[in-house]
């Protein structure tokens, strides 16, 4: 004659045991979900994967390329504008004669004679 605590220990450890097989097999399918046959290597995919890592072989030079010649242009802007920032500073500091800016006379506009169409053929 089996007792209600009997029955339920059973029970649980029923349950428990199915718990424990179930994480085990996750665990188990986790570690390797689809494992790869050996199969021979297709030429195609051994061409691409050569041709990408010599692309990227490429585009590192051209990024280093790249990179050498942005450092140059920075200098070169830096030593051009400290230019601009003297001449700038030497024109402040001389006095300006009169009130124009320019040393050049101003433009004046002059109308040109209309053109007059004909309407021979």
């Amino acid at each position: 004659m089996t007792t209600d605590r009997s029955r339920r220990r059973v029970r649980w450890t029923a349950i428990g045991g199915t718990a424990l097989l179930g994480v085990g097999a996750a665990v188990a399918i986790g570690a390797n979900p689809y494992p790869q046959s050996e199969r021979p290597e297709d030429p195609q995919v051994a061409a691409l994967e050569q041709r990408e890592r010599a692309l990227a072989s490429e585009a590192r030079r051209v990024n280093a390329a790249n990179a050498e010649r942005w450092a140059t242009y920075r200098v070169q802007l830096a030593e051009r504008n400290r230019e601009i920032a003297a001449v700038n500073a030497a024109n402040a500091a001389t006095p300006s004669s009169g009130g124009s800016c320019s040393a050049a006379p101003a433009a004046t506009y002059v109308p040109s004679a209309p053109v007059a169409s004909s309407s021979s053929s």
